[in-house]
């Protein structure tokens, strides 16, 4: 699905095969870069669109649809900030009327001229205290926390959530205006799973998004010289402990993304990987203990939880699994079973519309074929040479502790 051409056009819809499921599901997106001056805005606009001057309004269209479910949203992929509209209704509701219902949400809007002062203050108010409540859940936040630093001035960096000190800049015309801004230039793309006899209706759509944007240059990765790792502590009302290594990986290449995928299900993808056995199983130094990745980001988190006086034991033992696994490389068989607990998850795909929609929008962001196959074949060739080459090439960026506060006496 690379493009060759310079320009593509700015709504691109991609259809995908839902005969077997009992609803049809509709998602469109507006792919936004991410960028701090914008991300709040982005995530206020999910908030009004949803509730919209008449919210009861758009239940009643809803329930008029046999109760379709839909959403506005923002969804953070990589250094992209998606605009997210969605709809799932029964296949007995003709597509024309899902459509209208969709078109409604998003032009609405543009038709009234503007939003008003007192639904957009009503909204901010809304989104500072969502955002306030992000700091409750202590593991969330410590993951946010060791992204923002291992990402540091870089678009991974930045929330997708947006940032309560920036509300208080935004008012009703910049908002109005930055939504203007979206709907006639921003590069859109639909994703419909349902009925094939449907695709003349879902193409319509590009009617209400004309023109064509540039194509992005993929930006290339600097391999700079190893900086030593920063070590970040803060702490928190808190009686665990959450300690994140940071590593920045190599992505470049779609065999490398993949042998990334399984170095992370080795290293710490389940309950049988290396780190669990050795440090929690064995050693019992953590309450929990896993590696993640976020979609389309070059960067492999290790984070447990833990006791803070432990801290430093684990993060030492984390390391030297590390190291070991370098130096004694993979067993085929626990390549073997890597692979298939990979394969079972992504062959899954095709048992649910959520599912397939947020893999073929990943592959689509990224400028891939949408095929499932040819990701999965690419994950059975990897090797026990390429999991110990994408081992050499992490770099450790940040170790990053939160935990909990002091007392008078400076003991936790």
């Amino acid at each position: 699905m690379a493009a060759l051409e310079k320009y593509l056009p700015r709504c691109r819809i991609f259809l995908l095969d839902g005969q077997k499921f009992r609803t049809n599901l509709l998602v469109l997106f507006f792919d936004l870069p991410l960028r701090r001056e914008t991300a709040t805005k982005t995530a206020l606009l999910a908030e009004i669109l949803k509730r919209g001057e008449e919210p009861a309004k758009a239940a009643r269209q809803a329930e008029e649809l046999y109760g379709a479910l839909w959403d506005v949203s923002v969804v953070k992929k990589g250094d992209r900030q998606l605009l997210l509209f969605s709809l799932e209704t029964l296949k007995t509701v003709e597509l024309e009327d899902t459509l209208s219902f969709l078109r409604e949400r998003l032009l609405r809007p543009l038709e009234q001229g503007g939003f008003s002062e007192k639904m957009v203050e009503r909204q901010k108010a809304i989104l500072r205290q969502k955002l306030d409540s992000l700091k409750d859940d202590k593991k969330a936040f410590a993951r946010r926390r060791a992204l923002e630093e291992t990402a540091e001035g870089t678009a991974f960096a930045i929330s997708g959530d947006g940032y309560g000190e920036d509300l208080a800049e935004i008012n009703e015309k910049t908002l109005f205006a930055w939504y203007q801004e979206i709907v006639e230039k921003a590069a859109v793309k639909v994703f419909f799973c349902g009925e094939k006899e449907e695709k003349s209706k879902v193409l319509s759509l590009r009617q209400n998004f004309p023109g064509r944007v540039a194509v992005t240059e993929k930006e290339e990765h600097g391999w700079e010289k190893q900086e030593p790792p920063r070590f970040i502590q803060e702490r928190t009302e808190a009686e665990q402990a959450r300690l994140l290594l940071g590593f920045e990986a190599d992505i470049e290449s779609s065999r490398r993304q993949a042998a990334l995928l399984l170095l992370h299900q080795l290293l710490g993808g389940d309950p049988d990987s290396l780190l669990f056995r050795r440090i929690r199983e064995e050693r019992g130094l953590c309450y929990d203990i896993k590696s993640y990745r976020y979609p389309l980001s070059p960067y492999l988190f290790v984070q447990a939880g833990i006791q803070e006086t432990d801290a430093k034991e684990t993060g030492k033992l984390v390391l030297q699994s590390l190291e070991e696994l370098k130096k004694e490389g993979v067993s085929a068989a626990k390549l073997r079973q890597a692979k298939e607990s990979i394969l079972r998850d992504y062959d899954g795909l095709a048992d649910s519309p959520w599912a397939m929609v947020d893999f073929f929008a990943e592959q689509a962001l990224q400028g891939k074929e949408l095929s499932t196959e040819k990701f999965l074949r690419q994950v059975e060739r990897i090797e026990t040479e390429d999991i110990l080459r994408a081992a050499n090439h992490l770099k450790l960026k940040t170790v990053y502790l939160l935990c909990g506060k002091e007392d008078e006496n400076g003991e936790n």
